[in-house]
């Protein structure tokens, strides 16, 4: 698997939007990031320019675990 961070400063930006989506949606921190690095791994994969990289992985990230929580919400009511 290709690395996804070029050095500590990018990783550093990315731990950062991680956070923020901690904050945001109030998942747990491991979950956000597993979510956040599929998302980075995709979109690298295909960029050719990366300087977006990061808004985007945050917002796929925080549609993934906003349909995740949608879910987890229609499930317990039908339970």
């Amino acid at each position: 698997m290709p690395r996804l961070y070029d050095d500590s400063d990018q990783e550093r930006l990315h731990l950062k939007a991680m956070q923020a989506l901690v904050t945001e949606t109030g998942h747990e921190f491991e979950s956000v990031r597993e979510v956040y690095e599929a998302q980075l791994a995709r979109l690298r994969e295909q960029a050719h320019i990366t300087d977006f990289v990061v808004l985007l992985s945050s917002r796929r990230t925080r549609e993934a675990l906003r349909g995740s929580a949608i879910s987890n919400r229609s499930q317990a009511a039908h339970a």
